[in-house]
């Protein structure tokens, strides 16, 4: 495999991003993830045994950095793989948002990147106590919702879909800015009724809270997205994740009820990589993730929700022509 984007100086990128603990071989491919907590980190970890199981001689090294600074060490040159939210790769190239006072020289590298491949293992929930009679998102009228922490993305997400159901955040429904950690201990007092919750399938804040009290799942549905992208910047990007009621029985058995089909909301991550990758190192490093699926998904239960048919979907950075051809051959892209 040609492996002209392995690290071009070992020494200037332990520096640049903290790899003092990491040992670093000279075939290393570098991979920044969100956190150690996160699930593409899982997955990073993941794929680096699967490309180690395919290949001899290149390697995965993962390390944390943060989705807007992996980007911006991405675009340096100093690691050669970071992950963005959809959106947020568009506020980078654009200059807005948290990349709004990036160096030029940074921002006209992001629009060099392209995508390998897009993943939603986690997705915005709502679970609301099985006693609060709330059986769907319309009838959170009246009740109290915790949304997110104050200042985060949550709450304004949250918000859009309940001004989609023509649902007053303030007025229609008392929307608190509480963490869900702190959401769920008022909700065992009976002092909140439901709350926003970010995570894949089991979520660990959720099964912890359904063992004390009966939960239930409530959702947006298809028919509102059209409003709700009407009310949030960048609403094209987000998208409903189907989650079936078998899938959530065995995630929390009985402790959790759902309709037949619940949906959470997400939004993709991009693994992006720079523009010059060969096609050859693309198309390898895309097949190792993609070829071994099932053996990726069985090693975290945070990697429940990855599927093959959203790999190429909702991307906002252009698919690498390796990666393309990796997905045309598997009939996932004409």
């Amino acid at each position: 495999m040609n492996t002209s984007l392995t690290l071009r100086s070992l020494m200037a990128a332990t520096v640049a991003i903290g790899l003092s603990t990491a040992t670093v071989h000279a075939d290393d491919f570098v991979v920044s993830a969100t956190s150690q907590t996160s699930d593409d980190y899982a997955l990073a970890v993941a794929w680096s045994s699967a490309l180690a199981k395919q290949s001899d001689e290149d390697r995965l090294t993962v390390v944390d950095n943060g989705s807007v600074n992996g980007l911006r060490q991405l675009a340096a040159g100093r690691l050669d793989i970071a992950v963005i939210g959809a959106p947020h790769y568009l506020d980078a190239v654009n200059k807005r948002g948290n990349f709004s006072e990036d160096p030029d020289r940074l921002t006209e590298a992001y629009a060099g990147l392209k995508s390998l491949f897009a993943i939603s293992t986690s997705a915005g929930q709502y679970v609301v106590r099985e006693e609060s009679g709330i059986n769907s998102f319309a009838d959170l009228k009246g009740h109290s919702l915790a949304i997110g922490r104050p200042g985060g993305n949550a709450g304004r997400v949250s918000s859009a879909f309940l001004e989609a159901y023509d649902l007053d955040p303030e007025e229609s429904v008392d929307t608190q800015y509480i963490d869900y950690t702190d959401a769920f201990n008022q909700m065992s007092n009976g002092r909140l009724d439901g709350t926003f919750v970010w995570g894949g399938l089991p979520q660990a804040a959720i099964d912890n809270a359904s063992r004390t009290m009966k939960l239930r799942f409530i959702s947006p549905d298809e028919a509102h997205m059209a409003a709700f992208r009407e009310h949030i910047t960048a609403g094209e990007h987000y998208r409903l994740k189907p989650v079936s009621r078998q899938e959530i029985t065995a995630a929390y058995e009985d402790r959790v009820s759902s309709d037949e089909t619940t949906h959470f909301w997400s939004f993709p991550y991009m693994f992006v990589v720079s523009g010059d990758m060969d096609d050859d190192t693309a198309y390898e490093l895309t097949k190792a993730l993609w070829s071994n699926l099932d053996a990726i998904k069985r090693t975290s239960a945070a990697l429940n929700l990855l599927r093959l048919n959203e790999a190429t979907t909702g991307l906002t950075a252009d698919l690498h022509p390796g990666a393309a051809r990796y997905f045309r051959e598997i009939g996932l892209i004409e």
